[in-house]
This record gives structure tokens, C-alpha cells and sequence, in this order.
């Protein structure tokens, strides 16, 4: 292979990385932006509704749209589908939720931490000028690697624990993101979980959040909470909301 064909290649497979045509079904969908946040992780490490849904939530939408919405058949994902499991924020889905999904499933996993890249130059244009071209969405990414895997959905969770402490005057529970700290010898913890389905062959999704469980925090025999207790019950309320979410989720969409 002479020094000109090397180039040739070279060139060709940075044009088909760089500018590859998108898919027609998210032809509409383009970059992403960071906006959420979460007291216990890094922010750029979140996914975020556009992570997800592609720029749908900024797109004009039409009364048509709604009513063409309305009409195609409802999300399913029948038992012993193949998935994908992703736990936003995180290089892999906790072990308890992928063992409770793997009951009625056959789960792989995937990062949930997104590839920030910088957008693509391409020198693709009749009058001669470059033109960027956006990175694909996250989810867009993610498809089309399920789609290599001959996966039937992507199953995504966003997730976010909580303490609640009781106020005497208002008579409710505040509660506030968990930060690790200490908490007071009476409180409340909450596990708030949020689903996103996607069908790997036609882009479509269902989004439900389920019933949030709450679990109180007892004092030990000294009156004082310890943080090994509370790091245990910590583990026994996700355990609990696992179990119970992922069979909910099973009887909706399968």
C-alpha cells in the first residue's frame, strides 16, 4: 500500500467517525447541555433529561404531533427481553437492582457517566467552507450500541437519597438531599427512583416514577446514631425499594 492510499483510508475514517449521517428517527434530536445537579455526585457526571430524550423537550410541538403520539401502541418490554441497565452517574448500576432485574431479564450494563467530546470539524460543503457537525446524544449513542448487541430496550434510573428531618411548626417532614453527614437521633430517609424505558429499535420511551418508600431512622440503646447503623439501613432501604420497583416496573411493560 503506497503512502497516497494510507491517507485515503486515514481521511475516509475520520469523515465516517466525524460525519456520519444520523438516523432518521432522531433527525430532530441534537447536542446535549449539563443543567441538573445532585448533592452526591459530580455534576458532569449526571445524565440529564436531553442525556435522555434528545432535545424533545425544547422542539416545536405540534397538536399533530401530540394526537400521532397518542395513537402509536403503548411501550413494552416482554419477559426475558435482553436490556440494558444504566444507573445515571455512575460507571455501573448498583449489583442488588441489576440481581432483581435479571429475575425477568437478560441484563447487560452500561456507563451512565456520558463522553463529553469537543464537536467534529468536517470540510464537507459546496462552496468549500467547514461546517461543525454535533455529537450524537447520549441515548442516541447508546442505541446504536444495543442495536450492535441485538438488544431489545435500554433501561435507565436516575436516583437520589434523601434524609427528612420533622418540623414541630409546620407539622411535615423537610427533606433534603443526603450528604453523608450525621443525622439526628429521629429521621427519615427516603430513596426517590426515576425510570426511563427506550426501545432500541424505534427510539420510542415511557417514563414513570414509582412510589417513593420512606424509612425511618431509630436511635440506638446510647441515643446517638451511628454512622456504620446508618450506612445499613441505608443499604436496607435501597434493597427494599429495589425489590419492589423492579416488579412494579415488570408488571407495567412487560
Amino acid at each position: 500500500m503506497n503512502f497516497r492510499s494510507i491517507i485515503y483510508l486515514c481521511a475516509t475514517a475520520f469523515l465516517l467517525a466525524g460525519c456520519a449521517p444520523r438516523s432518521p428517527i432522531d433527525a430532530k434530536k441534537t447536542g446535549v447541555s449539563r443543567t441538573e445537579s445532585n448533592a452526591n455526585r459530580n455534576t458532569s457526571a449526571l445524565l440529564t433529561d436531553k442525556d435522555i430524550f434528545g432535545n424533545e423537550t425544547t422542539l416545536a410541538v405540534s397538536e399533530e404531533d401530540i394526537q400521532a403520539a397518542l395513537e402509536g401502541e403503548a411501550f413494552r418490554v416482554p419477559l426475558n427481553s435482553t436490556v440494558i441497565l444504566v444507573q445515571s452517574g455512575s460507571h455501573a448500576p448498583e449489583t442488588t437492582i441489576q440481581q432483581e432485574l435479571s429475575k425477568y431479564y437478560t441484563v447487560s450494563t452500561f456507563s451512565g457517566i456520558p463522553d463529553r467530546q469537543k464537536p467534529v470539524v468536517c470540510n464537507k460543503t459546496e462552496e468549500g467552507e467547514p461546517v461543525a457537525s454535533e455529537n450524537m446524544n447520549y441515548m442516541q449513542a447508546l442505541r446504536y450500541i444495543a442495536a450492535k448487541g441485538h438488544q431489545k430496550a435500554i433501561i435507565v434510573y436516575q436516583d437520589t437519597l434523601q434524609s427528612g428531618k420533622y418540623d414541630t411548626v409546620t407539622k411535615t417532614t423537610v427533606w433534603s438531599d443526603y450528604k453523608s453527614e450525621k443525622l439526628p437521633d429521629v429521621a427519615s430517609l427516603r430513596y426517590l427512583v426515576r425510570f426511563t424505558l427506550v426501545d432500541v429499535a424505534t427510539g420510542e420511551w415511557a417514563a414513570w416514577s414509582p412510589v417513593n418508600y420512606e424509612y425511618s431512622i431509630l436511635p440506638l440503646q446510647t441515643g446517638k446514631m451511628d454512622i456504620d447503623n446508618t450506612e445499613q439501613q441505608i443499604t436496607q432501604l435501597k434493597q427494599k425499594t429495589y425489590a419492589a420497583v423492579v416488579k412494579d416496573l415488570v408488571n407495567r411493560y412487560q
